[in-house]
């Protein structure tokens, strides 16, 4: 019992389809537009070196003199107004033991230095607030945002002074490490001190390194360095001895503690609430404008090409229930083929079967076909054959059209039911048939007319 039919249609290049060279530029330049588009890094991401290059401008030493030594710390620059914040236990002899308070400018030589003021000072949160006078430098921005402003785990940047590498003779330069938030919690930096939000990182920081920032990858200043993990041993003697032996474990304060503290003195200071997100591995602080420009891009890149991209359709056909009990497949297939431009008033050959039992086939061939299938354009049952005919009585690889000068040859690849040309069978061995206009082909049970065009 036959299945029902599926309607037989199987198309050549359809060739009003042609190669639109005009638009095709056009479609070029938008695929370099996106590609531009996507491939470089927003305009404010900022890579590692940049941060380094971006907050050190805005970076300062704090020196504190005493009558018998001196120490060093990390300061960073919050308004255009000289506001300069660091630890409090960097300032403390100062306020407390009257030592001389000065600052050194990032770059600029130690004589270079200029003296300080203390605005306010916050012990429990170990922050404090300085001034310097005539300071003309950038401020560095402080993370405001409520969501996203640090996280377990993102990328983050220390920045300062470490005193070691003074005492070996280096310059007047920061140094710049790397790590990640490891967590945020609820701390506090004395035994009786107010609770705040304190951020554990792994970007090394050594003596010297107190009161500067931390910053995520966008630049923003998300932390203010204070302490990292330190061991003591007790000797026999009962003296303590401190040291290092903890490695990776940094504290700061949040960045919102100091926020808190700025607004309650009324103090200026530069904030952002954009997010600092980091994806694909690139951080910025704009990826909402990104996306949806990139979505708009593409989404007018892929209409385009969908409207205008050539295409032939190749349609799989089945012709009764023997065909489908062979295993030939009742789908209907498109295909989209490389671009080619046609040839105007170019020779084409069309198979023609107007009593098939499914209804008409129309099968065409164009030079152009025979010229890409350089070992002859095959018809079968199998799709993939360049012509899918999936009909009772035609092989999955049935018959081979080749050129045969400015005409056209056919021959039968062993098919079993056979190919005959005006009812004389062509025999496998022979090499290919000619076709002329008129003459009727016959593969399996499926009889055609050639036409010429």
């Amino acid at each position: 019992m036959n299945s029902a039919a599926v309607p037989p249609v199987i198309s050549a290049p359809d060739e009003s389809m042609s190669y639109d060279r005009t638009m095709t530029h056009r479609i070029l330049v938008l695929a370099a537009a996106t590609v531009s588009l996507l491939a470089a890094p927003p305009a404010a991401a900022i890579e590692p070196t940049t941060v380094a290059r971006l907050v050190e401008p805005s970076m300062v030493r704090i020196l504190v003199e005493g009558p018998v030594r001196s120490a060093s710390a990390s300061g960073f620059i919050i308004s255009t107004q000289g506001h300069i914040v660091t630890a409090y236990h960097v300032v403390q002899p100062h306020i407390e033991g009257d030592w001389r308070l000065f600052v050194v400018e990032s770059g600029a030589i130690p004589e270079a230095r200029r003296a300080a003021t203390v605005v306010q000072a916050y012990p429990d949160e170990d922050l404090a607030v300085l001034k310097v006078e005539n300071l003309d430098r950038p401020a560095v921005p402080l993370s405001e945002s409520e969501t996203g402003t640090l996280t377990k785990g993102m990328a983050v940047f220390a920045i300062g002074f470490p005193g070691a590498g003074e005492r070996l003779g280096g310059d007047s330069g920061t140094s710049f490490t790397a790590g990640m938030a490891n967590r945020i919690f609820m701390g506090a930096w004395t035994r009786d001190g107010a609770r705040i939000q304190i951020i554990q990182h792994s970007a090394a920081t050594n003596p010297g390194n107190s009161g500067g920032p931390i910053v995520n990858p966008c630049g923003q200043v998300v932390g203010v360095n204070t302490e990292r993990e330190m061991a003591m041993l007790i000797t026999p003697s009962g003296l303590p001895i401190v040291y290092d032996v903890i490695q990776g474990v940094f504290f700061a304060s949040h960045v919102s503690v100091l926020v808190e503290k700025l607004k309650a003195l009324g103090i200026p200071y530069k904030g952002t609430q954009k997010v600092c997100r980091v994806i694909l591995g690139v951080p910025s602080t704009n990826f909402y404008w990104y996306a949806l420009a990139a979505v708009v891009v593409v989404t007018v890149l892929m209409l385009l090409l969908i409207r205008h991209w050539p295409r032939r359709a190749i349609h799989i056909v089945v012709h009764g229930g023997t065909a489908t009990r062979n295993g030939a497949r009742a789908l209907g297939h498109l295909f989209l083929q490389p671009p080619w431009r046609h040839k105007k008033h170019e020779t084409a050959w069309r198979l023609r079967c107007e009593d098939a039992e499914g209804g008409p086939i129309d099968i065409v061939i164009t030079q152009e076909d025979l010229r890409r299938a350089s070992k002859g354009l095959v018809i079968g049952r199998d799709p993939a054959c360049d012509r899918c005919l999936a009909a009772d009585g035609i092989a999955a690889r049935h018959a081979q059209f080749v050129p045969l000068g400015d005409g056209l040859g056919v021959a039968d690849l062993h098919s079993g039911t056979g190919t005959a040309v005006n009812e004389r069978p062509v025999d496998p061995n022979d090499g290919p048939a000619p076709l002329t206009p008129g003459a009727q082909l016959r593969l399996g049970k499926v009889l055609f007319r050639v036409e010429r065009r």
